[in-house]
């Protein structure tokens, strides 16, 4: 081997180890942009997040900042999600089934709007997800072929989340509740792993289940406390005429 062609390689190998640098100093900046793309895509509106860390060698990364704005007709954001832990199964990295070990959301806020057609928010983003994942014959089949990433989610927990419910023509103003923790398991397992927008429906299913549970609850004691109130009157009322 000749020096001119040693020192070639030595130069190739050493653009190669700039490049790799470079994405492994980038790499939280790249996982943001990825995570604002595929999120935006597959929720057919505008999805961002303020920050990603990510340590391979722990397996472990964070999500700060999430938000997943509101779909056409709506106003400001439908999720606001302040931190998110995710534990990664490294020996998945290099395989064909991505496994996710768990996925923690903490203190979650939601914005619940509904029109006065009874049409809401959630539903129209529901129907995003469903029609991102629609696909011609020739895009399923090449699905079907494996192309298409696929995951599991061990383990995901939401907790301390908050919901503000707004009804359109309400004479109340916009209420905050409580919302359920939820805890899922297993998801995409049984199937051997399942594409992003499966996952995405799966989770967004569940999130719309609690916010419904919560503001179903929420009327059942304004109208507890309304009869509570109704029968103190009357109590008051009884004793005035005594």
């Amino acid at each position: 081997m000749s020096k001119k062609v040693m020192w070639v390689g030595i130069a190739l190998v050493l653009v190669v180890v700039i490049l790799i640098a470079r994405v492994v100093s980038n790499l939280d900046a790249i996982v943001a942009s990825i995570i604002e793309e595929e999120g935006s895509s597959a929720l057919n509106t505008e999805v961002t997040v303020s920050g990603v860390s990510i340590d391979l060698g722990a397996g472990k990364a964070g999500i700060a900042g999430l938000t997943i704005a509101n779909p056409a007709g709506y106003s400001g954001n439908a999720f606001e999600l302040d931190g998110i832990e995710v534990g990664l199964n490294l020996e998945s990295l290099s395989q064909d089934v991505l496994v996710i070990d768990s996925i923690n959301i903490q203190h979650p806020h939601v914005n619940y709007e509904m029109k006065a057609d009874r049409s809401n928010n959630m539903d129209v983003l529901l129907s995003g997800i469903d029609s991102s994942s629609t696909e011609s014959p020739g895009e399923a089949s090449e699905v079907s072929d494996g192309d298409a990433m696929k995951m599991i989610i061990d383990a995901l927990h939401f907790s301390g989340g908050t919901v503000s419910v707004l009804v359109e023509g309400s004479p109340e103003a916009s209420k905050e509740l409580q919302l359920p923790g939820i805890n899922m398991r297993s998801i995409g397992r049984s199937q051997g792993g399942v594409t992003a927008d499966v996952i995405a429906n799966e989770i967004a299913s569940e999130l719309i289940g609690a916010i419904i549970k919560a503001i179903a609850k929420a009327q059942i004691e304004s109208a507890i406390e309304k009869e509570k109130k109704g029968l103190s009157d009357k109590i008051k009322n009884a004793f005035k005429r005594d």
